[in-house]
């Protein structure tokens, strides 16, 4: 059976090309705060908060407007969600059954994976430690499908 849905097998090396320094990027932005003075843009609006945020400065409330913003972090999101779905969503050099059912297994245990974490850490992180949680579970049923499926693809055979 064909499957339909898959990227060709060359976008695996470009998946591979744009996740890797926009994930190591997003790891900096979250953890050291990070931001790339080229990525600053200045709006012609002014853009309203639409909830109540910390930054660098202080609090920045529903009321502030900004007219500057720095779109590292979504670069960094946004590369590594696509270059994470070309990693995961590429076909093989041979797209067999086996193959088919491999990746099924490998996603179905991601996500009971990446959702027994999200508990734990619904029962044990709390504060904005948790928001951080939420971020990185973006990503983590792409991480976590990747890293199986190659392991059980490839390594364990």
């Amino acid at each position: 059976m064909e499957p339909r849905f898959l990227f060709p097998h060359r976008y695996k090396f470009i998946g591979w090309i744009l996740a890797i320094p926009c994930i190591i990027l997003g790891l900096f932005v979250i953890f050291n705060d990070l931001s790339f003075d080229f990525f600053t843009v200045q709006l012609p609006f002014k853009y309203f908060f639409s909830d109540t945020f910390t930054s660098g400065t202080g609090t920045i409330h529903a009321t502030d407007e900004v007219s500057v913003l720095n779109f590292t972090d979504e670069i960094a999101a946004i590369g590594s969600i696509i270059g994470l779905l070309f990693i995961a969503f590429s076909k093989v050099k041979v797209e067999d059954e086996y193959v088919s059912k491999i990746r099924l297994e490998s996603l179905q245990w991601a996500i009971y994976f990446n959702f027994a974490l999200l508990i734990l850490a619904t029962m044990f992180v709390h504060g904005m430690a948790y928001f951080q949680v939420i971020i990185i579970n973006m990503f983590t049923p792409l991480i976590f499908f990747v890293i199986r499926f190659h392991y059980i693809l490839f390594v364990k055979k």
